[in-house]
């Protein structure tokens, strides 16, 4: 029991002590050394350490006892030319691999096994597979990186793609992190929710979210959270990163006319953070807000973020989405789709024990 106690004190420690910057942003969300969400902040400091808790420690009768299936994808397949065709991979969590053409994107890659400041406790990865660490995926167009969270913004996966990426696109403030682990300042655009940024046949644009960031004890919100529509030549994709429900999913879908794709987070939901994450029945709603012809669900699968059994968040998903007709997708990690031509929709998890 000593050697625990000494662990954990010696970690948080670690955790709560990272020095904390004084970063200035012109954003008008930026207010008084923090950025802030359109709605007041409801969350409520006990309810939401006891349920931070268990998600810090983890509970196996939450986790599935066998690594879900995943696919370990090859390099040729990754630098292959999609020739005129859009597919996208679900990597794993929120890290989704966009192809069209040459082009390829890639979001919220996290390669580490634990999604968290240490490599003894918090959060571990399901899948025994990880798709894409130490694939050679050749170089990559842009990298997009919603906010500063560990199971986004991952060290890891950052220092090993930064040779082979020509653009890392983040959320104003997340730049810093990636100057301190090598990235060159030239290689990061950091966007403000309106923001573009274009290349060749490709636009990014950071959008609304409703989220918090934090890495350390006093850096709280002391960088930017953001969703991102995706528009490689004439498709149109939405991609979540982490938010709760917000009436600006109907304002997107009307600006944009709607979406070939939404990949959509549907897990971590919590009564004790709900401006944070939406349920899955949110996100069905967001779905049509989006007026998204499809759906992808991301967010789920991979790491034990909340106190629900893990399969909850896909069943009551797909059970909302068939009871309102909405087109979904439900891929294993690494098994690429084609929106609205090859969307896998088996209930893999099912014979998962």
């Amino acid at each position: 029991m000593f050697k625990w106690i000494l662990i954990i004190a010696l970690v948080l420690a670690g955790y709560f002590f990272i020095p904390a910057s004084e970063p200035q942003h012109d954003s008008e969300h930026f207010k008084n050394g923090r950025f802030h969400n359109t709605a007041p902040d409801e969350h409520k400091v006990s309810r939401v350490f006891g349920s931070a808790m268990k998600v810090l420690f983890g509970s196996r009768d939450l986790q599935p006892s066998t690594p879900p299936p995943a696919i370990k994808m090859s390099s040729d397949y990754v630098q292959s030319d999609t020739g005129g065709a859009l597919e996208v991979t679900w990597v794993s969590h929120a890290c989704t691999l966009i192809k069209y053409n040459d082009m390829k994107i890639l979001t919220d890659p996290v390669f580490s096994e634990r999604a968290s400041f240490s490599r003894f406790i918090g959060p571990k990865r399901f899948e025994s597979i990880q798709p894409l660490e130490g694939v050679d995926t050749g170089e990559l167009d842009a990298v997009i990186i919603s906010h500063n969270h560990y199971d986004h913004l991952d060290k890891k996966a950052v220092t090993e793609l930064n040779d082979r990426t020509r653009f890392f696109i983040v959320s104003l403030g997340v730049g810093q992190y990636l100057e301190d682990w090598g990235v060159s300042p030239e290689k990061i655009i950091e966007l403000d929710w309106g923001g573009s940024f274009m290349m060749k046949d490709l636009v990014i644009t950071a959008a609304p979210a409703s989220h918090m960031s934090k890495r350390g004890l006093f850096d709280r919100n002391r960088s930017f959270w953001s969703s991102f529509v995706i528009e490689p030549g004439e498709y149109k994709l939405y991609f979540s990163a982490d938010t709760g429900y917000i009436p600006d999913f109907r304002t997107l879908g009307e600006t944009y006319g709607g979406f070939d794709l939404a990949m959509l987070d549907i897990g971590a939901y919590n009564k004790a953070w709900k401006q944070n994450h939406m349920t899955p029945e949110e996100a069905v709603q967001a779905a049509s807000d989006l007026k998204a012809a499809a759906v992808l669900p991301i967010h789920w699968g991979t790491f034990q973020l909340s106190d629900f059994i893990w399969t909850e968040p896909i069943e009551r998903f797909t059970r909302e989405a068939d009871r309102r007709g909405l087109v979904y997708t439900t891929p294993i990690q690494g098994e690429p789709v084609n929106p609205c031509i090859y969307m896998p929709a088996d209930r893999w998890w099912e014979s998962v024990r």
